[in-house]
């Protein structure tokens, strides 16, 4: 089986890499860096015609979507532990907070970042960027309350859903969000940057850790 995974540094597909290294999965990395405007290139749109990262490429099948991305990884190395397969209510929940991350929280940053995707009128791109930040602020202040309930997001053990609040973190740093008013969360992401696989993901990427800590 060969595998590789079409990403952006610090982008969405942070969370699928960051759980290769946590499965010591064999794979190629193939950058595809948002801000030069890689994934609308002809190349990487015949891989992706939606023109979005992650991209997993399976024995040269793709697979797109972080949810479908995170639990195909989940499932395929099992012995990692990244998804609860062996309790069916924990793997519910991975699902509940992976649809939520990407359907909520990541749409509410597409409002800020990405306005015409939503109105082609510019007129009205502030009141949706607005909205999108009011969402992020909604939706920021859910995870820290599920950050409080235990040391991870689901049951007592590392899983797939833990690594896209990662991703979240870094981006309220980059939009101004003042995130040591997240203590939980905060306390979360020290434990996230601490673990090894972490770290790898972050070198692979050529991101520092002090990205994904309050600016003082």
């Amino acid at each position: 089986m060969t595998l590789k995974l079409y990403y952006s540094p610090g982008a969405c597909s942070l969370a699928p890499h960051i759980v290769l290294h946590e499965a010591g999965a064999s794979y190629e990395g193939c950058p595809v860096p948002i801000r030069e405007g890689a994934h609308l290139r002809p190349d990487y749109l015949a891989i992706n015609r939606k023109g979005r990262v992650p991209a997993l490429a399976v024995d040269g099948t793709i697979v797109t979507e972080n949810v479908a991305i995170l639990n195909y990884l989940g499932r395929r190395f099992p012995d990692s532990g990244v998804l609860p397969i062996d309790d069916l209510m924990l793997f519910a929940r991975c699902n509940e907070l992976l649809s939520f991350y990407a359907a909520s929280v990541h749409v509410a940053f597409g409002q800020y970042w990405r306005m015409e995707r939503f109105a082609g009128d510019e007129g009205l791109h502030p009141a949706i960027k607005e909205a999108g930040r009011r969402a992020i602020l909604d939706y920021y202040d859910e995870i820290e309350a599920l950050a409080a309930t235990g040391v991870w997001f689901v049951g007592e053990r590392f899983t797939v859903a833990d690594t896209y609040p990662l991703v979240f973190y870094r981006w309220g740093g980059l939009i101004g969000v003042d995130m040591s008013a997240y203590p939980h969360w905060s306390a979360h992401t020290e434990r996230m940057l601490r673990r090894p696989a972490v770290a790898r993901t972050l070198a692979a990427e050529g991101l520092e850790a002090a990205a994904f800590r309050p600016r003082g």
